[in-house]
């Protein structure tokens, strides 16, 4: 998305759109390679295992903003168990700073989705968005809209049954 439009997309573009937020069938594997905005390299698939839990979310975004402090929350009170985070901004390449600056305070590892490869993905439909990896890797959750915030209850009710 362009800067300009400084906008989350709505559920309704998500029921447009099918009623998915990743165009992306739930039991799909699907994997994610990344630089991390601190320079490490991420791969999805050395994760098999654990649990990955992946956001997509932009600085430009309210909602995707306000729910970031309860997910790393969740995290840092489950990361033990077998869970990790990944939040992938969909901000431009240019907002960079802006991405790193708003990233800093969580204890999950964050990049930017423009530098990331995403295999089995299709299109991201709306924001914010979360999707939950069984640990052979498998899309278990995607659609979060009846909620859409997450909080440690929503998350610990997909999330549980897999660790």
């Amino acid at each position: 998305m362009k800067s300009g439009r400084r906008h989350c997309l709505t559920a309704t573009a998500a029921l447009v759109a099918g009623g998915r937020g990743i165009a992306l069938a739930e039991g799909t594997a699907a994997s994610i390679t990344a630089t991390l905005l601190d320079g490490k390299p991420f791969a999805s698939e050395a994760l098999k295992g654990k649990v990955l839990v992946v956001n997509f979310w932009a600085t430009w975004c309210g909602p995707c903003r306000e729910e970031m402090p309860a997910l790393d929350a969740w995290y840092r009170a489950r990361r033990e168990q077998g869970v990790e985070v990944l939040a992938l901004s969909v901000d431009e390449l240019a907002d960079d700073a802006r991405v790193r600056e708003a990233a800093q305070p969580y204890s999950f590892p964050a990049a930017m989705m423009k530098t990331a490869k995403l295999s089995g993905f299709g299109r991201i439909w709306r924001m914010p968005v979360t999707a939950v990896f069984d640990r052979s890797g498998r899309l278990v959750k995607q659609d979060w809209f009846i909620q859409p915030k997450l909080d440690a209850a929503t998350l610990d009710a997909v999330v549980k049954p897999l660790l």
